[in-house]
């Protein structure tokens, strides 16, 4: 996780990017490269919205559990975005019931995204329910075809937002595998009625066959993504199960899970840079105003000896500059 950088800050929460995620959107984005020359510009445009609209979806998520921990009164101190999607890091109580509320906005924006979608492509006339399946094909697929480019064209990026919607809600909320959030929404509803650690128990049990046919059915498929989602979930499912054993409270501030406060936050790549640049602009001031201040007081000096009128048009500037900048100051 250190292997990242702030790329910019939304209301006032820091957003940092991993190397590794840029490395895959760029090998997404170059795969229609390797698959043919037939219509590469479109497939080539299409690769990137949909790219730029994933990740529009995973930061507006974790911007949606940024907004659920300040609503109950949490902090919000950062999201990294990585290949496996994203983690926000807030802040927690020992109340599940608001645990539940922070779990749950995340959810709540994707499920938002979707709903705005289709109403976009009822507005355009091009609604069709199949839309809703997302094992179905997507509708882009009308883009390579010769003499449908016009509708399917507009029609492409609105879908592309319904189907990512649909499958990240479903994935994220339908299937219980730690550390996603419909185990979290689990494991918050089992803490109402048990103790946290048997809700952590039962969690961690239910996560670790849950990950295990995720892991399997990605390498089945192909898909190295599925597949390494599988083994994350299996790896913090065993990590709950253990300090459940061991009397650990993680449920609410558990690393992996992404919802904590670091006491400790290392600096990226970019922030060093700028943080050196704004030492060196303040060594910078610091110098020409020490070499101003030995000026102003020589001037001084030849002041109390003979005066005023005996100032050289050059030393009146110097007092004049140093006046100047003592206004600007205050």
């Amino acid at each position: 996780m250190d292997w990242s950088f702030r790329a910019f800050t939304l209301w006032r929460i820091p957003v940092h990017i991993h190397w590794s995620l840029l490395l895959l959107m760029a090998a997404y984005l170059l795969r229609p490269l390797f698959e043919g020359t037939e219509y590469l510009g479109l497939r080539l445009g299409y690769a990137a919205a949909i790219q730029g609209l994933l990740f529009l979806h995973v930061l507006t998520h974790e911007l949606g559990h940024c907004w659920g921990a300040r609503r109950v009164g949490e902090e919000a101190e950062k999201i990294l975005l990585w290949p496996l999607g994203g983690l926000a890091y807030v802040g927690h109580t020992d109340d599940p019931r608001r645990d539940w509320i922070i779990t749950a906005a995340g959810p709540a924006v994707t499920i938002a995204w979707g709903f705005g979608s289709a109403g976009i492509l009822l507005s355009m006339g091009t609604w069709e329910w199949h839309y809703l399946n997302p094992f179905d094909t997507w509708f882009a697929d009308a883009l390579w075809v010769p003499g449908e480019l016009g509708l399917s064209l507009l029609a492409s990026l609105p879908l592309g937002m319904l189907k990512l919607s649909v499958i990240l809600a479903a994935f994220n909320l339908v299937v219980p595998a730690f550390p996603l959030d419909g185990a979290r929404l689990l494991m918050a509803w089992l803490s109402v009625r048990y103790s946290r650690e048997k809700a952590m128990r039962v969690t961690a049990s239910i996560s670790i066959p849950v990950g295990a046919a995720i892991a399997v059915w990605g390498v089945v498929q192909n898909e190295l993504t599925l597949a390494l989602v599988g083994i994350w979930v299996v790896v913090n499912a065993f990590q709950l199960r253990r300090a459940a054993d061991s009397g650990i409270d993680l449920g609410p501030t558990y690393s992996d899970r992404g919802y904590r406060i670091e006491e400790e936050r290392k600096e990226g790549f970019f922030e060093r840079r700028r943080r050196l640049k704004r030492e060196r602009e303040a060594a910078r001031r610091a110098e020409e105003e020490a070499a101003l201040r030995a000026r102003v007081d020589a001037v001084l000096d030849k002041v109390s000896r003979e005066g005023m009128g005996s100032l050289s048009r050059e030393e009146r500037r110097i007092l004049e500059e140093a006046s100047s900048k003592l206004r600007d100051r205050q």
